[in-house]
């Protein structure tokens, strides 16, 4: 492959990396706004709820409610725990994407010195 094409083929893998970064991002705007409203809407108001107000509700029918409350919270609570891994998973997918774009970008640049440099030689 000449250095002409090589150059053109990194290009358009970094482009291809760079749509894939923008695909990323976003997801990851969705998933932490999604995680978001799950803490403020299920996770919080499950974990501050209190079931001893009610005088009715008192014996066996409160101790029920109390721990589906705690079940109700420390699966939510486990699925925020997994997302937040799984966002930790995307940034470092987005490092190694950067990474792999530097690399790329690297190359062009010695392949373009290349280039110039043989032009030189072919001035003289």
């Amino acid at each position: 492959m000449g250095r002409h094409s090589e150059i053109h083929e990194l290009e358009r893998e970094i482009a291809r990396c760079e749509e894939e970064l923008r695909v990323l991002d976003s997801k990851e705007r969705i998933i932490r706004r999604l995680q978001a409203e799950i803490a403020d809407e299920v996770e919080t108001p499950v974990k501050s709820y209190d079931m001893t107000l009610a005088d009715g509700f008192r014996g066996t029918l409160e101790s029920n409610a109390e721990d589906m409350k705690s079940q109700i919270y420390s699966e939510t609570r486990r699925a925020q725990d997994h997302t937040s891994e799984f966002l930790s998973d995307m940034a470092r997918a987005r490092e190694r994407i950067r990474e792999h774009i530097e690399k790329c970008q690297r190359r062009i640049d010695h392949l373009w010195a290349e280039i110039e440099a043989e032009s030189r030689n072919n001035a003289m």
